[in-house]
């Protein structure tokens, strides 16, 4: 694609823009909120503690609820929400600064010296040990940006070590326009047996934060103009408002953790409002799926509520809703399961239901669903089936937007780093208003 075939994409997407002044009602956390959250944070946080090998320091892609067993591979994502976990914790004082920092460096030593990597994009899955690819992994480009996002968090949060200079090196290695391949979109990744994959992270979808820091990079930065060429669609509307409708609710959940689109705005679009929609679209979908479907899904409703990408009874579902196209209601899986990490990332989206469904679910279900770690990664009320696993990053987006909702911190942390800074002039942000 070319450049002038960009700008006009770039000037139809203006031209359908969705800018709204709509904001989520406030929600003031209460002290049970409070307690609630510090609990699920620090069980969360256990999850790094514990599912971390201890010489490499990366972060097991699963470990089981009850502390038994743990996938033998890391995935390089979970690893960077481990990055960012350990500078939660020590500005809570679960564990020391100096505690924190060793942690720290040790993963990003060990990815420096042993994780495999072309240029400088590590494969999706590395043996936590060698560091080596596990099995067939790709060398993914969206898990290197959760890892980098990881690392650059961590690299803010202790200016004063030697983190910030192990993070940049992680980052500046990492060869943006070699993996767009010769194109002006990211590919999703590349193998040696066969290359580059085919999909491209050209549209909507949880790719925002890697753009952000493709376009920051000092040394292989892609160029700003490529912040408008991907496709804002497909634009549904939900009670009088239009928004980019994407099934997962991950999606419109991961960048937000890091990037605060709520003070940012590019003119095309509203990024926050329209995860805020997202989360309602869902809400309002499961409970209509539960009046359609009384038998198998009569149990979702304001109180239980929430599907993302997570396990299933029978295999790893790429769960969502609502979907675009009417006729797939409600299958592709849905089947009465809850996924608590959906309304766990978007703790700091919107508060107050994703608060009161986790809370709910916590009171109904007790230690079925909820322990050591905080939420099994899901389970089936109607069958009684309960994950016996947690995934990382799973559990470190609930972490991540919990802390977001009661302090801000990641977003305050990673919003000081130079790169955000740097992608925010060239992408040319703009502050949003202040609302009255």
């Amino acid at each position: 694609m070319n450049r002038l075939l960009i700008i006009i994409l770039a000037i139809t997407v203006s031209l359908t823009a969705i800018l709204t002044a709509a904001v989520e009602p406030q929600y003031t956390l209460t002290s049970a909120d409070q307690t609630f959250l510090d609990d699920l944070e620090r069980c969360n946080y256990r999850y790094f503690e514990e599912a971390a090998h201890p010489q490499s320091g990366m972060i097991a892609d699963r470990h089981r609820t009850d502390n038994t067993d743990s996938f033998k591979a890391s995935s390089v994502a979970a690893t960077g929400f481990g990055l960012t976990a350990h500078a939660i914790a020590a500005s809570r004082g679960w564990i020391s600064k100096d505690e924190a920092v060793a942690r720290c460096r040790r993963i990003l030593t060990f990815m420096r010296d042993k994780g495999q990597h072309e240029h400088g994009f590590f494969y999706q899955y590395l043996n936590m040990q060698s560091g080596r690819r596990d099995g067939l992994a790709p060398a993914s480009s969206i898990d290197q940006a959760l890892f980098l996002a990881g690392a650059l968090t961590a690299a803010a949060a202790f200016p004063d070590t030697d983190i910030p200079g192990l993070a940049a090196t992680l980052y500046d290695r990492t060869d943006w326009k070699w993996m767009c391949n010769r194109d002006d979109s990211i590919c999703h990744g590349w193998t040696p047996e066969g290359k580059f994959l085919n999909g491209r992270w050209n549209s909507y979808s949880e790719m925002m934060i890697m753009l952000v820091l493709a376009i920051g990079s000092n040394t292989h930065p892609m160029e700003p103009y490529t912040w408008e060429a991907w496709g804002r669609h497909p634009i549904k509307e939900f009670k009088g408002e239009k928004y980019v409708n994407c099934p997962p609710l991950f999606v419109h959940q991961y960048s937000h953790a890091y990037f605060d689109f709520r003070k940012w705005h590019d003119g095309i679009l509203d990024y926050w409002r329209n995860s805020q929609i997202s989360t309602r679209a869902q809400i309002d979908y499961m409970k209509r799926l539960a009046v359609k479907y009384p038998e198998q899904l009569g149990h979702y409703s304001d109180d239980l509520w929430g599907i993302t990408a997570s396990d299933g009874p029978h295999d790893y579902m790429d769960w969502g809703a609502p979907y675009p196209d009417p006729r797939l209601l409600p299958w592709r899986g849905i089947d009465g399961t809850l996924v608590p990490s959906a309304p766990g990332g978007s703790l700091a989206i919107c508060p107050e239901p994703s608060l009161r469904t986790l809370r709910f679910q916590r009171e109904r279900y007790g230690d079925k669903i909820y322990g050591r770690y905080g939420f099994a990664n899901a389970y089936n009320p109607r069958t009684g089936w309960v994950s016996p696993y947690c995934l990382a990053i799973d559990t470190g987006i609930t972490l991540l937007m919990a802390e977001n909702l009661r302090s801000e911190f990641v977003w305050n942390t990673f919003m000081t780093h130079p790169v955000a800074k740097r992608a925010i002039t060239r992408i040319q942000f703009k502050p949003v208003p202040t609302q009255p």
